[in-house]
């Protein structure tokens, strides 16, 4: 069958279905992943161009609609985003350590850390000093789709669990704010500028001694073009991004990279949880779920940050592209990619220091 109609349909229906409301709870554009499952599981697939392209594209949006807030909060929550990423990146290798010690096939385990934190660049590193990479890409393989979901229903359920007005967390980001009165525009030259300067960045290795080096690939690399590019523009001409024709194109490109997530994980993943048993799951889940609340305990209750730039945070700390997507939409504000922005590049390089460690 045609892939484009594969990849359409599941973002038809997918979406179709996240917009059924359960009291108000509902699943948004994260019905894309569920629904992509479904169809990866009966045979249906797609090309992996597609998911390296809706990722670039989607991060570049976020990056560019975030731009005119990464100046104030960098200035504003800067090193507690930067302490963020590495507690939650800490914690999450903490419990991989201590399930490794007690479980017989080791390394199945080290790919659940990486798998957990949604983490490619951290599954490379581990692979690189692994004695088993069949079986770290299986730990990897399992806990990915864990961790994508336990971000995704994190993000929906702490404003609700807790009763947290979402409005009011919104004003409370940008009190203390100022922002100019820019002239929206866009620009496919400015847009290609974005793309073209984050797969650059994306590339560009960055040096950890002894462990080797990591790069922070088109899901890094993107952001921080959109990021720098539209700071810039805003900075020199006055013009900011257009939210208008951005918001839902980075929509858009969310949608079909869940879409192709679910493909892909589809595909086998019965199988394989049925090989490996509910114990590897549990495992996943503690290892997804634990980190993030430990930082909400930390940006919340000791720091007292409103909950936009902590869920953006968060997300960041978690290496979750699909949770920063679910956050937005969720929020309704695009104002969650600065923290993203901020706690991301970090947590790259954390996950890598930790995979390789744990696979030591």
């Amino acid at each position: 069958m045609n892939e484009l109609l594969i990849l359409f349909l599941v973002m038809l229906v997918g979406v179709g279905i996240g917009r059924l409301k359960f009291h108000s709870f509902s699943l948004g554009v994260s019905g894309a992943l569920y629904v992509g499952l479904i169809f990866g599981h009966f045979g249906f697939g797609v090309s992996h161009k597609f998911f390296e392209l809706s990722l670039l594209i989607f991060v570049t949006s976020v990056g560019l609609l975030a731009s005119r807030d990464i100046g104030h909060i960098m200035m504003k929550h800067g090193i507690k985003l930067v302490i963020l990423a590495v507690v939650i990146t800490g914690t999450g290798a903490l419990l991989t350590f201590l399930f490794k010690s007690a479980y017989p096939e080791k390394a199945l385990i080290e790919g659940v850390f990486t798998g957990a934190l949604t983490s490619s660049p951290g599954l490379g590193a581990s692979l690189e000093v692994t004695n088993s990479p069949e079986l770290v890409t299986i730990g990897h393989s399992v806990s990915y789709l864990i961790g994508v979901i336990a971000v995704i229903l994190f993000v929906q359920l702490v404003p609700i669990l807790g009763r947290i007005d979402i409005e009011k967390e919104k004003k409370g980001f940008s009190s203390g704010m100022e922002r100019g009165e820019g002239r929206p525009v866009y620009s496919i030259v400015i847009f290609s500028l974005a793309v073209v300067a984050g797969g650059l960045i994306g590339m560009i290795p960055i040096p950890l001694g002894p462990l080797g080096s990591v790069s922070l690939g088109n899901a890094g690399g993107g952001l921080i073009g959109g990021l720098l590019v539209g700071y810039l523009m805003k900075r020199h001409t006055g013009k900011e991004p257009s939210a208008a024709v951005l918001s839902p194109l980075r929509e858009t490109m969310l949608a079909m990279y869940l879409a192709v997530v679910g493909l892909e994980a589809g595909e086998g993943f019965v199988e394989i949880v049925v090989a490996h048993g509910a114990p590897l799951l549990g495992m996943a889940a503690v290892v997804a779920f634990v980190p993030m609340i430990a930082g909400l305990i930390l940006g919340r209750f000791l720091w007292r940050m409103d909950l936009v730039t902590l869920t953006g945070g968060i997300t960041g700390g978690m290496t979750s592209t699909p949770g920063l997507g679910v956050a937005i939409d969720f929020y309704k504000t695009e104002d969650i990619g600065a923290g993203y922005g901020a706690a991301y590049p970090f947590a790259i390089v954390c996950m890598v220091v930790f995979a390789k460690l744990l696979a030591l």
